[in-house]
Protein backbone atom coordinates (compact mmCIF):
# COMPACT_ATOMS: atom_id res chain seq x y z
CA UNK A 1 0.00 0.00 0.00
CA UNK A 2 2.85 2.35 0.88
CA UNK A 3 4.53 1.91 -2.52
CA UNK A 4 1.24 2.56 -4.36
CA UNK A 5 0.62 5.84 -2.53
CA UNK A 6 4.27 6.87 -2.82
CA UNK A 7 4.21 6.24 -6.59
CA UNK A 8 0.94 8.17 -7.00
CA UNK A 9 2.31 11.03 -4.90
CA UNK A 10 5.49 11.08 -6.95
CA UNK A 11 3.66 11.08 -10.29
CA UNK A 12 1.01 13.60 -9.24
CA UNK A 13 3.79 16.07 -8.47
CA UNK A 14 4.27 16.44 -12.22
CA UNK A 15 0.64 17.41 -12.74
CA UNK A 16 1.05 20.03 -10.01
CA UNK A 17 4.30 21.39 -11.46
CA UNK A 18 3.13 21.43 -15.09
CA UNK A 19 -0.26 22.96 -14.31
CA UNK A 20 1.32 25.49 -11.95
CA UNK A 21 3.80 26.60 -14.59
CA UNK A 22 1.04 26.86 -17.20
CA UNK A 23 -1.14 28.96 -14.86
CA UNK A 24 1.74 31.30 -13.98
CA UNK A 25 2.87 31.72 -17.60
CA UNK A 26 -0.70 32.44 -18.71
CA UNK A 27 -1.08 34.98 -15.89
CA UNK A 28 2.10 36.86 -16.81
CA UNK A 29 1.22 36.75 -20.51
CA UNK A 30 -2.24 38.06 -19.66
CA UNK A 31 -0.71 40.96 -17.75
CA UNK A 32 1.87 41.73 -20.42
CA UNK A 33 -0.60 41.47 -23.29
CA UNK A 34 -3.47 43.13 -21.42
CA UNK A 35 -5.47 40.07 -22.42
CA UNK A 36 -8.93 39.31 -21.11
CA UNK A 37 -9.56 36.45 -18.73
CA UNK A 38 -10.81 33.51 -20.81
CA UNK A 39 -12.41 30.16 -19.97
CA UNK A 40 -9.09 28.39 -20.51
CA UNK A 41 -7.53 30.51 -17.76
CA UNK A 42 -10.28 29.46 -15.35
CA UNK A 43 -9.96 25.80 -16.34
CA UNK A 44 -6.20 25.75 -15.78
CA UNK A 45 -6.64 27.42 -12.39
CA UNK A 46 -9.28 24.83 -11.39
CA UNK A 47 -7.09 21.93 -12.55
CA UNK A 48 -4.09 23.36 -10.71
CA UNK A 49 -6.09 23.66 -7.49
CA UNK A 50 -7.52 20.16 -7.97
CA UNK A 51 -4.09 18.65 -8.57
CA UNK A 52 -2.77 20.38 -5.43
CA UNK A 53 -5.68 19.00 -3.39
CA UNK A 54 -5.13 15.47 -4.68
CA UNK A 55 -1.40 15.74 -4.06
CA UNK A 56 -1.97 17.02 -0.54
CA UNK A 57 -4.39 14.21 0.34
CA UNK A 58 -1.96 11.60 -1.00
CA UNK A 59 0.81 13.23 1.03
CA UNK A 60 -1.31 13.27 4.19
CA UNK A 61 -2.12 9.57 3.83
CA UNK A 62 1.57 8.85 3.46
CA UNK A 63 2.54 11.11 6.34
CA UNK A 64 -0.11 10.02 8.85
CA UNK A 65 -0.64 6.35 8.05
CA UNK A 66 1.91 4.76 5.76
CA UNK A 67 5.41 6.25 5.93
CA UNK A 68 7.75 4.01 7.90
CA UNK A 69 10.25 6.89 8.15
CA UNK A 70 7.69 9.19 9.77
CA UNK A 71 6.52 6.43 12.11
CA UNK A 72 10.13 5.77 13.20
CA UNK A 73 10.83 9.48 13.61
CA UNK A 74 7.79 9.95 15.84
CA UNK A 75 9.20 7.45 18.33
CA UNK A 76 12.09 9.83 19.09
CA UNK A 77 11.14 13.27 17.78
CA UNK A 78 14.16 15.00 19.34
CA UNK A 79 16.62 12.72 17.55
CA UNK A 80 14.65 13.12 14.33
CA UNK A 81 15.00 16.91 14.52
CA UNK A 82 18.78 16.58 14.75
CA UNK A 83 18.91 14.60 11.48
CA UNK A 84 18.57 16.97 8.51
CA UNK A 85 17.10 14.37 6.15
CA UNK A 86 14.47 13.17 8.60
CA UNK A 87 13.66 16.76 9.64
CA UNK A 88 13.13 17.64 5.97
CA UNK A 89 10.49 14.91 5.59
CA UNK A 90 8.95 15.31 9.03
CA UNK A 91 8.65 19.11 9.17
CA UNK A 92 10.05 21.12 6.25
CA UNK A 93 8.42 19.29 3.33
CA UNK A 94 5.00 19.26 5.00
CA UNK A 95 5.23 22.89 6.17
CA UNK A 96 6.19 24.20 2.72
CA UNK A 97 3.43 22.21 1.06
CA UNK A 98 0.83 23.49 3.52
CA UNK A 99 2.00 27.02 2.73
CA UNK A 100 1.81 26.27 -1.00
CA UNK A 101 -1.69 24.80 -0.65
CA UNK A 102 -2.85 27.86 1.29
CA UNK A 103 -1.39 30.18 -1.36
CA UNK A 104 -3.11 28.21 -4.12
CA UNK A 105 -6.49 28.38 -2.39
CA UNK A 106 -6.18 32.05 -1.46
CA UNK A 107 -5.02 32.80 -5.01
CA UNK A 108 -7.94 30.87 -6.48
CA UNK A 109 -10.40 32.79 -4.31
CA UNK A 110 -8.78 36.13 -5.18
CA UNK A 111 -8.89 35.26 -8.89
CA UNK A 112 -12.59 34.35 -8.69
CA UNK A 113 -13.45 37.55 -6.80
CA UNK A 114 -11.50 39.96 -9.00
CA UNK A 115 -13.86 42.00 -11.14
CA UNK A 116 -11.51 42.80 -14.01
CA UNK A 117 -9.29 40.57 -16.11
CA UNK A 118 -6.09 42.41 -15.14
CA UNK A 119 -6.92 41.80 -11.47
CA UNK A 120 -7.48 38.11 -12.13
CA UNK A 121 -4.17 37.82 -13.98
CA UNK A 122 -2.34 39.81 -11.30
CA UNK A 123 -3.73 37.68 -8.46
CA UNK A 124 -2.92 34.50 -10.35
CA UNK A 125 0.62 35.71 -11.07
CA UNK A 126 1.32 36.69 -7.46
CA UNK A 127 -0.25 33.82 -5.52
CA UNK A 128 0.53 30.98 -7.90
CA UNK A 129 4.14 32.11 -8.39
CA UNK A 130 4.62 32.17 -4.61
CA UNK A 131 2.98 28.74 -4.38
CA UNK A 132 5.30 27.37 -7.07
CA UNK A 133 8.34 28.74 -5.25
CA UNK A 134 7.23 26.93 -2.08
CA UNK A 135 6.55 23.76 -4.08
CA UNK A 136 9.93 23.85 -5.82
CA UNK A 137 11.69 24.38 -2.48
CA UNK A 138 9.86 21.45 -0.90
CA UNK A 139 10.40 18.89 -3.67
CA UNK A 140 13.39 16.62 -3.01
CA UNK A 141 15.18 17.17 -6.31
CA UNK A 142 18.04 14.91 -7.44
CA UNK A 143 21.37 16.23 -6.20
CA UNK A 144 19.84 17.89 -3.18
CA UNK A 145 21.01 16.89 0.27
CA UNK A 146 17.61 15.99 1.73
CA UNK A 147 17.30 12.38 0.57
CA UNK A 148 16.58 13.07 -3.12
CA UNK A 149 13.95 10.94 -4.75
CA UNK A 150 13.80 9.77 -8.35
CA UNK A 151 12.08 12.15 -10.76
CA UNK A 152 9.72 9.36 -11.84
CA UNK A 153 8.87 6.56 -9.43
CA UNK A 154 7.14 3.41 -10.61
CA UNK A 155 7.10 0.97 -7.71
CA UNK A 156 3.75 -0.75 -8.19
Amino acid sequence: MYSVFLTLHSLTRWAVVVLGVIVVVRAFLGIAGKRGWVDADSRFVRFFILSMNIQFVLGLVLYIFLSPAVQRAMTDFGAAMRDGVIRFWLVEHMTMMIIALALVHVGGARVRRAAEAIGKHRNAAIFFTLALVAIFLAIPWPGMGADPRPLFRFSF
